[in-house]
């Protein structure tokens, strides 16, 4: 049976092991909660924008005349722009830059490329 400096080692290790573990538990952890708590924003941020939505699609009922059926004509219309009747916005093809002609990528104030300044639609995504 190993005894001396060996069983010191070998028990160092273990308790590093240990405490390794316990640490990479707690980092998962915290990781889970930071998770739920930006899930728990989203959810709030969709709750609100159906409520503004719901809000802006009654006013526009009842000062304009529009009907249900005219909206959800529209969302069909606007879901059909890719052929797809699937509940999502077709992607459109990145915007070329003014000044260098390149794809705009993502929502940067700038061009990647060439650095000029980007305008993008509210509605590009």
């Amino acid at each position: 049976m190993p005894t001396g400096l060996f069983m010191i080692g070998a028990a160092g290790r273990m308790a590093a092991e240990s405490t390794k573990a316990q640490t990479t538990g707690e980092r998962a952890g915290r990781m889970a909660q930071l998770v739920r708590t930006q899930n728990e924003a989203i959810l709030r941020d969709v709750e609100r924008l159906y409520m503004i939505t719901e809000a802006l699609w009654t006013i526009l009922k009842e000062q304009h005349g529009y009907t249900d059926e005219e909206l959800i004509h529209r969302v069909e219309d606007i879901d059909l722009r890719d052929g797809k009747l699937d509940g999502k916005v077709a992607r459109k093809p990145n915007p070329p830059c003014k000044q260098c002609n390149r794809p705009i990528i993502g929502r940067h104030a700038v061009c990647l490329y060439c650095g000029a300044p980007t305008r993008l639609s509210p509605f590009d995504r």
